[in-house]
């Protein structure tokens, strides 16, 4: 307390800093840093991983739609092969000879999913591992109608398994399960 001087004596309260020191030490700045760095790479991490799988999806999507598209206009059919290092479509004739290739635009991203396990089922029930898969036969046929002739293909991913489903009416819709 202070005094003022004057006509009275009345105390006054002194404000400001006392001696007691408190406040944080640098180890606990560091440590909330470490856990806040910590804590934002997770967030980053599963937002990048979902943004990866949204493309994939979407890859997937956009060429199979194309192939149907493409089937549709030329009138051709048009069959889809994959092994376990890559995916092609090209254009058959009546007695599942190959006329020619065919280039497609919204490549998938069949090459970046070497490593992970690949499936795909047949609607008759018929599944295929593509590590094991070398026939030259087309897995799936796209038909001038805008039919296809189905299947699903799963990829096993580290934490889910993509699964792209491929009705026999041409549309595609794709999945993740987790396991």
């Amino acid at each position: 307390m202070a005094w003022r001087v004057g006509q009275e004596m009345t105390p006054i309260l002194v404000t400001g800093c006392n001696n007691s020191n408190k406040g944080f030490t640098l180890i606990e700045i560091l440590v909330v840093l470490i856990i806040i760095s910590i804590a934002s790479s997770f967030i980053f991490i599963n937002l990048s991983s979902i943004e990866s799988v949204s493309k994939n999806q979407s890859s997937f999507n956009k060429s199979f739609n194309y192939i149907s598209e493409e089937s549709i206009i030329t009138g051709s059919i048009i069959g889809w092969h994959a092994n376990s290092d890559k995916e092609f479509f090209y254009s058959i004739d009546t007695d599942n000879q190959i006329i020619s290739n065919i280039k497609n635009p919204y490549q998938s991203n069949w090459d970046n999913l070497k490593s992970y396990k690949k499936t795909f089922k047949s609607p008759n029930g018929l599944e295929i591992d593509f590590d094991l898969y070398e026939e030259n036969i087309p897995l799936i046929l796209f038909y001038p109608s805008g039919e296809s002739s189905g299947g699903v293909i799963n990829i096993f991913l580290n934490d889910y398994i993509q699964e792209i489903e491929i009705n026999s009416n041409g549309k595609v819709t794709s999945k993740n399960i987790t396991y």
